[in-house]
C-alpha cells in the first residue's frame, strides 16, 4: 500500500517536470551505471500518456540514444490517431526501427498511412546512403505483411515512376537547351514506357508540356479515372533533380502551422498542396488549379516593365471581381509569417501564385471542404532556403492601400493579422524546433547543421518576451518595405531572363 501510494505521489508530481525531461537527461552521466539504473526506473515508473507529444518527439532526437528513453517516447507515440500519425510520418520514418516497429500495424492498418509511410521509407533507401540498409530492413518488414493487393498497388506504381523517369531523362537528353515542349498527336499514352499494363490513368498528351526551368520539370495531365464524383484531370509536375524531401519538409510545416492558427480562429488561407519524393532528387508536386503566377500578371500589364508598374495587381484583381483585398491580405500575411519563420529565400514572381478563380478547399481540421473566392496568394516550390526577410512589395501593398507611405485599414489589418499570426507559432516553438532537428540526419542539403536550428530559434525570437517578439516582427514588416524595390528589380531581371529562355527554346515535337 505505501509503495503503491508512492508511485502515486510520484506520478502527480512527474507531471509538474514533464516538459524539463529532455533538459534533466542531457545532464544524466550515462557512463555511471548506478546512476543509469536509477533514471531507468524513474521512466520505468512514468505514465506515457503523461509525457507532451512535443516532448516525447524530442526524446526520439539523436541527443537520447538510450533504448529506455526512446521506449518510454514510442509508448505515447503509440497513442496518436492515425492523423496525428500522418502529420508526424515524415519525422517518425527517420528516427529508426525502435520507433516505427511499433507503429507497424498502425501503417498496416490504414492504407492511407501504408501509402505514404511506403514512399517515404523507399525514398529514404534511394536517396540515403548513410541509412539505406536499415531503411530497406523496415520496408521489408511492412511489405512482408501489407497484403497481396497493397503489394500489387506498390508495384504499379513503381513501375509508373520509372517509366516516368525514363521520359524525363530522355527528355533532357535529347533537348539540353529547350525548355518549352508542345506534343502533338491527341490524348494518348507516353511512348512505351507507360502502357496499359500499368492501369495508370492516360495521360492527355496534347496538355503536357516541359515547363520554363533549368531542371525542365514534366507538366503532365492525365485523364480521371472513372468517378461519381469528380470529372476533373488529375495534374502533376514530375520533377528531377531537387531533392523534393526539402519542399515536403516546409508543406508538412505550413499544414501544422495552419492547424496551429485554425485553434487561434485564424483561418489564413494557406494552399500546402501535395508533393512526395519517390526517389533520390525526384519525385511529383501537385498542380494548383485555377492559379497563375504574379509573373504573368505583371508580364499582362506591361510585359517585362509589368515588375515596376504597383497598381498591375490591383487593377488586375479589380477585373477579376471586386471587393478581394482582404483575400489577399490574410492569405500575404501567412506566407510572410510562415516564409520568415522558416527562413525560405529564392521568391521570385514565377513562385508566388495568385488564385484567378474560386477553388475549393480542404479544412484539415473540420474534415469540410468549401470554396476560396480568388485572390489568395501562395507560394510554391520551396528547395532554396536564404536568411532573408519576407517578400512585401509595393505592388502588394498597394492592395492594400499602402500608398507612398500612407496608412490604410487594409495595411493595419494586415500588420496585426501578422503579429497575431507570429505570436502563435512562438507559443509552439519547441514543437517547430523539434519537428526540424529531427530532420538533420536526412542530408537535405539545406538542412545540414545546428545552425538551421539556431536560426529558426532566432527568427522565432525565444529568447524576448511577446512585447519584444512582436516588435521585432513588426520592424521586419518595415524593412521589407524599404527593400520592396530591390525585390522588383530581382523580379524584372528574372523575367528578362525566362522571356529570352523561352523565345530561343521553342518547339514541337511531332
Amino acid at each position: 500500500t505505501g509503495l503503491l501510494a508512492g508511485l502515486k505521489r510520484f506520478r502527480k508530481e512527474s507531471l509538474r517536470y514533464t516538459s524539463s525531461l529532455p533538459h534533466y537527461l542531457r545532464s544524466v552521466n550515462w557512463m555511471d551505471h548506478r546512476v543509469v539504473e536509477d533514471v531507468h526506473w524513474l521512466l520505468g515508473n512514468w505514465n506515457p500518456e503523461d509525457l507532451d507529444l512535443t516532448v516525447a518527439l524530442e526524446l526520439l532526437s539523436m541527443d537520447f540514444p538510450d533504448e529506455t528513453v526512446r521506449r518510454l517516447a514510442v509508448q505515447r507515440l503509440e497513442s496518436l490517431s492515425n492523423d496525428d500519425v500522418l502529420k508526424y510520418l515524415l519525422q517518425l520514418v527517420q528516427v529508426g526501427s525502435l520507433t516505427v516497429s511499433p507503429l507497424l500495424n498502425c501503417f498496416l492498418q490504414s492504407k492511407r498511412i501504408g501509402h505514404f509511410f511506403f514512399w517515404y521509407v523507399r525514398s529514404e533507401v534511394a536517396g540515403c546512403p548513410y541509412f539505406r540498409q536499415r531503411m530497406a530492413v523496415i520496408l521489408e518488414a511492412y511489405l512482408l505483411g501489407c497484403g497481396q493487393a497493397m503489394l500489387n498497388s506498390f508495384t504499379q506504381q513503381v513501375q509508373a515512376v520509372e517509366a516516368l523517369q525514363d521520359v524525363a531523362i530522355i527528355i533532357k537528353n535529347l533537348y539540353p537547351n529547350k525548355t518549352n515542349l508542345t506534343p502533338t498527336g491527341g490524348p494518348q499514352t507516353c511512348s512505351d514506357h507507360i502502357n496499359e499494363p500499368l492501369c495508370m490513368p492516360l495521360i492527355q498528351l496534347d496538355k503536357c508540356k516541359v515547363m520554363a526551368s533549368k531542371k525542365k520539370p514534366l507538366w503532365l495531365e492525365f485523364s480521371p479515372m472513372p468517378s461519381p464524383t469528380s470529372t476533373t484531370p488529375v495534374g502533376i509536375i514530375f520533377k528531377q533533380g531537387d531533392d523534393l524531401r526539402q519542399d515536403m519538409l516546409i508543406i508538412q510545416t505550413l499544414v501544422l502551422m495552419d492547424s496551429i492558427w485554425q485553434e487561434k480562429s485564424l483561418d489564413l488561407n494557406l494552399v500546402p498542396y501535395g508533393c512526395i519524393s519517390t526517389g533520390r532528387n525526384i519525385g511529383m508536386i501537385e498542380i494548383v488549379r485555377n492559379s497563375t503566377t504574379i509573373a504573368t500578371v505583371q508580364r499582362n500589364h506591361g510585359g517585362t516593365n509589368g515588375a515596376f508598374i504597383n497598381d498591375a495587381l490591383f487593377k488586375w484583381l479589380k477585373s477579376m471581381c471586386p471587393l478581394q483585398e482582404i483575400m489577399f491580405v490574410k492569405s500575404c500575411a501567412g506566407y510572410c509569417v510562415a516564409t520568415y519563420v522558416l527562413g525560405i529565400g529564392d521568391r521570385h514572381n514565377d513562385n508566388i501564385m495568385i488564385t484567378d478563380q474560386g477553388f475549393i478547399k480542404q479544412n484539415k481540421l473540420m474534415l469540410l471542404c468549401f470554396p476560396c473566392l480568388l485572390g489568395n496568394l501562395f507560394h510554391i516550390d520551396f528547395v532554396s532556403k536564404e536568411r532573408v526577410p519576407f517578400v512585401l512589395t509595393p505592388d502588394f501593398l498597394y492592395v492594400m492601400g499602402r500608398v507612398k507611405g500612407r496608412n490604410s485599414l487594409n495595411f493595419q489589418r494586415f500588420r496585426n493579422i501578422c503579429t497575431q499570426a507570429y505570436l502563435s507559432l512562438r507559443t509552439h516553438s519547441r514543437l517547430l524546433v523539434t519537428l526540424f532537428s529531427l530532420m538533420l540526419p536526412t542530408g537535405i542539403p539545406e538542412l545540414s547543421a545546428a545552425e538551421d536550428m539556431r536560426y529558426l530559434r532566432e527568427a522565432l525570437q525565444e529568447e524576448q518576451g511577446e512585447a519584444e517578439a512582436k516588435e521585432h516582427f513588426l520592424q521586419q514588416i518595415s524593412l521589407c518595405e524599404q527593400l520592396g524595390w530591390t525585390v522588383q528589380a530581382n523580379w524584372w531581371i528574372h523575367m528578362v531572363k525566362e522571356d529570352y529562355s523561352s523565345k530561343k527554346g521553342n518547339f514541337t515535337i511531332t
